[in-house]
This record gives structure tokens, C-alpha cells and sequence, in this order.
């Protein structure tokens, strides 16, 4: 007597893994995107964070109230002031080759802008600033 599985039932093995696939693969990729995107939330929030730390130790160095300028404090003044560290901001979203805009860049390398709005300060991270610099 034979052993083994015969091609109808090695095929029938193989369609029900591919429809496992098929139902398996969109939900991970979705569950992937959607912990990057946290992820990139999470470090422009510590950037911002180390920006308010770095002016309150500088507090001199804020924009006026009076006038309602906005200066900008750059990620790469707040990594030498070694209050953010080059782990810190690594884009979680980045893809080499990515022409998407959140994608294509591999740290954070941009600006926070600082603004009175009249009652407090607010801290606003961008990639590029014509603003002046603190």
C-alpha cells in the first residue's frame, strides 16, 4: 500500500493557504501602516517636546509677546544641545526611493517653529522654515 497525499489533495492544501494569504496579508500591511504612522506621530511629538525643554532653559531666546513674532529652532540645534539624540528622530516611514513626501527623508532634519498666540506658546515641527532662527 501507497503512502502520501495525492495531487488533488496537495492542491486543495495549497488553495486554502493562498486564501488564508489572501485575507492575512492586507490586514498585516494595514496594521504595519498604521503603527508608522503612530510612530512618526510619537517622534515629531518628541521633537516638539525637546524643543519646549531646550526653551525653557533658554527662555530668553523665546520670541516676544508684544509682537507676535515666530522664530524657528532647528532639530540639529537641539541635538547638539545633546537633548535629542540621533535615535530619536529616525523616520519610522522612510522607504529608500519613496517620492512620497512623509517617506523620503530618513531623519528629521527640519524646524520647529515657535508662536505666542496670546495665552501660550505653541511649538509646530516642518520640514523647511523662512522663519528666524531663535
Amino acid at each position: 500500500m501507497k503512502r502520501g497525499f495525492t495531487l488533488v489533495e496537495l492542491l486543495g492544501v495549497i488553495v486554502i493557504l493562498g486564501l488564508i494569504a489572501m485575507i492575512a496579508i492586507p490586514t498585516i500591511n494595514s496594521a504595519l501602516n498604521s503603527s508608522r504612522e503612530r510612530a512618526y506621530n510619537e517622534q515629531i511629538n518628541t521633537i516638539e517636546d525637546t524643543a519646549r525643554t531646550y526653551m525653557s532653559k533658554n527662555s530668553l531666546k523665546l520670541p516676544d509677546q508684544t509682537t507676535g513674532n515666530n522664530c524657528s529652532l532647528s532639530v540639529g540645534v537641539l541635538k547638539q544641545s545633546g537633548l535629542l539624540s540621533s535615535d530619536d528622530i529616525k523616520n519610522p516611514k522612510y522607504k529608500k526611493g519613496s517620492t512620497e513626501e512623509d517617506e523620503n527623508f530618513e531623519v528629521f532634519n527640519g524646524y520647529v517653529i515657535i508662536t505666542f498666540n496670546g495665552k501660550k506658546y505653541e511649538y509646530e515641527y516642518v520640514k523647511t522654515t523662512s522663519v528666524e532662527e531663535c
